[in-house]
C-alpha cells in the first residue's frame, strides 16, 4: 500500500522549510524542496511506502507545515473527460454540443466542480490563419449588456482550461481554448475581446450554478480580478481538481 501527503490548505510551503523536513529521508533531497514547492497545488508528493510517508508527514509537522497523510486507494481519480468545442448557457441548463451540432441540457444542480484557468505552454500561441475550423462557441443570451468586458489578456504563451464535473464525479467535461480560436454564438450580448469573453463565460457558470465548487482559477475569474490566477502545468491543474474532490469527500473533521 502506498500513500500520498496531501496539504492541508492550498498556501505553498517555504522552501528552507521542506529543505529541513526532507533532511535525511529516502529519495529526497533539498534539490527537490524548490520543485515541490513551486508545484504545491495540493498533493506535495505521492506513492510513497508508509514507513516513509509516516515520518515525512512528522518532519512536516515540526517544520509547521500541516498535511495529511492518504491512501492512494482513498483519493478520488478525475472521472473520464468528454472533449467538447460547444457549450451555450441559458438560465434553465448549460447546453452541450456534441461533435455533430446536436445538444442536450446538463441541469445547473448537477454540476460538482468548475475548474479553469490559465496553464503555461512552450513556445507561443499563433493566431491560426484559418478561422473557419470547428471552435468553442458559446451563447450568453441572458447575460447583462453591462457586463464587465474589458480586460485583455495579451500573453499568448498559455492555453485557457476549464473544466466541469458533475455531482458524484462521474464525469466531467473538458473544454481546452485557445485564445485565438474562442468565438461567439450569434445574437449574444459579448462584446469582442476573447479573454473577457472568456473570464465572463466562467462568471455565467459560476453564478448559474452556485452551489457547485470552484478552483482558485475560476474563483479568481468570478470574483473579477484584474490577474489572473496561472498554473505552471497541467498536472497542477489536475492534481488541485484531485485535492478538491478528496476534501469534498471527507466529513468536515477530516477534511479540515
Amino acid at each position: 500500500m502506498t500513500y500520498s501527503i496531501l496539504q492541508k490548505s492550498l498556501d505553498a510551503p517555504a522552501v528552507e522549510k521542506l529543505k529541513r523536513a526532507f533532511k535525511g529521508k529516502r529519495g529526497l533531497t533539498s534539490a527537490d524542496a524548490h520543485t515541490i514547492a513551486n508545484d504545491a497545488f495540493g498533493i506535495l508528493l505521492k506513492n510513497l511506502p508508509e514507513a516513509d510517508a509516516v515520518a515525512l508527514v512528522q518532519a512536516l509537522a515540526a517544520e509547521g507545515i500541516e498535511s495529511h497523510l492518504v491512501r492512494e486507494d482513498q483519493l478520488i481519480p478525475l472521472p473520464p473527460a468528454k472533449f467538447v468545442r460547444r457549450i451555450e448557457c441559458t438560465s434553465e441548463a448549460l447546453m452541450i454540443f456534441d461533435p455533430l451540432n446536436r445538444s442536450f441540457p446538463l441541469e445547473w444542480r448537477h454540476i460538482l466542480l468548475i475548474a479553469a484557468g490559465t496553464v503555461r505552454v512552450e513556445g507561443i500561441i499563433r493566431p491560426r490563419a484559418d478561422r473557419s475550423r470547428p471552435s468553442l462557441a458559446f451563447g450568453m443570451a441572458d447575460l447583462p449588456v453591462d457586463a464587465p468586458l474589458s480586460r485583455r489578456f495579451e500573453n499568448r504563451d498559455e492555453e485557457w482550461l476549464l473544466e466541469i464535473i458533475l455531482q458524484r464525479a462521474v464525469l466531467r467535461y473538458s473544454l481546452q481554448v485557445e485564445p485565438v480560436m474562442l468565438q461567439l454564438s450569434p445574437g449574444n450580448t459579448a462584446g469582442a475581446d476573447d479573454a473577457a469573453n472568456f473570464a465572463l463565460l466562467v462568471q455565467t457558470l459560476c453564478r448559474q450554478a452556485p452551489r457547485a465548487v470552484v478552483n482558485r482559477g475560476a474563483h479568481f475569474f468570478r470574483e473579477d480580478r484584474e490577474e489572473k490566477f496561472r498554473y505552471p502545468s497541467r498536472n497542477a491543474f489536475h492534481e488541485e481538481m484531485v485535492w478538491l474532490l478528496w476534501r469534498l469527500a471527507k466529513p468536515p473533521a477530516e477534511g479540515a
